[in-house]
């Protein structure tokens, strides 16, 4: 049990590290010694758990990721967003995302709806992301202009624009949040207007969905 312990630890430092962790940080931060921390992380990485980079960072493997996606796959969050995110892809052609709050620094995209055309925003799905500073972090927080969106370019990726609107539980709590993100050079001008009020709408309509859900599972 001991080791099963340390490995879990291991594991949830890993996963909730965006950029990989260092054997000298993963030791540190589970209060091992690092010849223990290699020993378990070389067992995680045959698994699959992890992964280890070129310069020697462990990040999560395919086999944590593979089950993370099917976890979040499972959420009623995500199953009642993905034709929400749909109609934004379809409609605004940028990609689209559910994120939701992680930790006090990071976010998670459970579900994704991709733009159709060549030039676009690559995939997050799954992936932890900065929530500070970012169009995410500000919708998660509420922190939304008057018509419920935030708005920020050039903050996780240079050249690229975010339009995010919280999403609402019956009591006003913020559940998640649907986002656009695309290239910047496309939402500008009237694109990014069109991309605000498109945004609100599906996010206003996945929280009255959401409720009409909830009731029915109780009742």
């Amino acid at each position: 049990m001991r080791s099963v312990d340390r490995a879990l630890r291991l594991l949830v430092s890993v996963a909730e590290t965006a950029d990989g962790l260092s054997l000298a940080d993963a030791a540190r931060s589970t209060s091992l010694a690092p010849s223990t921390a290699l020993r378990q992380l070389r067992g995680l990485e045959a698994a699959g758990f992890v992964s280890r980079t070129p310069d020697g960072l462990f990040t999560a493997g395919p086999t944590l990721t593979r089950l993370g996606l099917r976890a979040a796959g499972r959420s009623p969050l995500a199953a009642l967003a993905e034709p929400r995110l749909r109609t934004l892809a379809r409609e605004l052609e940028e990609s689209a995302y559910l994120g939701v709050r992680s930790d006090a620094d990071h976010g998670v995209y459970l579900a994704q709806a991709p733009s159709p055309l060549a030039i676009r925003h690559v995939s997050w799905l799954g992936e932890l992301v900065r929530l500070e500073g970012s169009a995410l972090g500000a919708a998660l927080d509420g922190d939304v202009a008057a018509d419920g969106v935030a708005v920020r370019s050039d903050v996780v990726e240079d050249g690229v624009t975010a339009v995010a609107a919280p999403v609402r539980g019956p009591g006003g709590e913020v559940l998640c949040a649907i986002s656009v993100v695309g290239p910047g050079f496309r939402l500008s001008g009237a694109a990014l207007a069109a991309a605000r009020r498109a945004v609100a709408a599906e996010a206003a309509r996945l929280a009255a969905e959401y409720g009409g859900a909830a009731v029915r599972s109780v009742a």
